[in-house]
């Protein structure tokens, strides 16, 4: 099979390689991977701006088929329709024992696609059994393929961010973590959800406004961004700004969105230091909270609201491509000229 590998440290050091199809091991199933996505952490990885463990199959982002069961497999049958979680928790520590496996400290912690473990740009991969959740049967797999990133922003948004009925919340970034959010929050029953990006994120903020936008903001050539989110407040500012661009004047500008005694929810990565005036949190007494990866209850809702349409995901998927040119994946996602791109060809 196909393997995209990140063979070794430093920016670049990726290849298209012709790797053995592996073997379940105990608890483990294989899966035939149907479809995978390009995540804003391969691109790090591709960069060297992360932490990972090379040689490694890259990608986390995935849906498939289960076609081999290991040993002791009980829960998982020959072709179940399934997705994971990226991180193979250990269960033992004292984060996994007081409910954050997302947090898991194990120094052996398997990362598939980043650290330990292979992951889903190729055709086969093994996945440990206890991390695995079956597709509901109306849910199509290219669209359960997205359920990884959809399921960071239900831990955050459904989770971690409490949103009242009515509220206005403001959603900084039209991206895919964005545009999840926006789609969530409405969920969530926001009385109006606004989107802010920048000028080339136009038609990122036109696919917004078809999925659960009411007003798009382009803070670049709009001077007045605070006094528009205040005329669609009652003068009072969003109860809930989800920062999801992870850049710093973002960051800055969900001060202002926020109403006094208003929420802020952190869900983008910028990757270094952000200069931010923390007195606001006491001057108009704020909450915030940042949110990393998913807990198993996670998975559960994200695939009940997928399956019932309170999530689509499908106008997200701007392009389909064959692993082999995956260079031309990571470009269009590096030039931001896609939502997400998936690899649906990885023979």
């Amino acid at each position: 099979m196909k393997g995209l590998v990140k063979t070794a440290r430093g920016p670049g050091n990726i290849e298209l390689r012709e790797l053995e199809r592996p073997t379940p091991g105990p608890r483990e199933v294989l899966v035939e991977v149907t479809a995978a996505g390009i995540c804003g952490s391969d691109l790090h990885i591709k960069q060297d701006e992360m932490f990972y463990t090379p040689p490694v199959i890259m990608g986390h982002e995935y849906s498939g088929i289960v076609v081999e069961l290991g040993e002791g497999i009980t829960r998982v049958a020959l072709g179940d329709r399934v997705v994971s979680p990226a991180t193979a928790y250990c269960g033992q520590c004292h984060h996994c024992k007081t409910g954050s496996v997302n947090r898991c400290t194990c120094e052996d912690k398997r990362i598939l696609g980043v650290s330990l473990a292979n992951g889903a740009f190729a055709k086969y991969i093994a996945v440990p059994e206890y991390i695995i959740h079956k597709v509901p049967d109306n849910l199509p797999l290219e669209e359960a393929a997205l359920a990884e990133p959809t399921a960071c922003v239900v831990h955050l948004v459904v989770e971690r961010t409490e949103i009242t009925p009515g509220d206005v919340v403001v959603v900084q970034g039209p991206g895919t973590m964005g545009l999840v959010a926006t789609q969530v929050a409405r969920a969530m029953g926001a009385g109006k959800v606004i989107i802010t990006g920048m000028t080339s994120d136009r038609w990122k903020m036109d696919i917004a406004e078809k999925n659960g936008a009411d007003v798009t903001i382009d803070v670049q050539t709009e001077p007045n961004a605070v006094e528009i989110v205040k005329e669609h407040s009652e003068g009072l500012g969003a109860d809930v700004v989800i920062e999801a661009s992870g850049a710093g004047p973002a960051r800055r500008q969900s001060f202002d969105f926020v109403k006094t005694a208003g929420h802020i929810a952190l869900l983008g990565v910028q990757g270094r230091p952000t200069e931010i005036d923390l007195d606001q949190m006491i001057i108009k007494e704020l909450s915030m909270v940042g949110t990393w990866g998913t807990i198993p209850s996670t998975w559960v809702i994200t695939l009940r609201m997928m399956a019932s349409g309170q999530i689509d995901v499908k106008p997200l998927v701007t392009h389909r491509i064959s692993l082999d040119d995956w260079e031309q994946g990571f470009e269009l996602m590096e030039a931001q000229k896609a939502i997400k791109v998936l690899f649906t060809e990885l023979e």
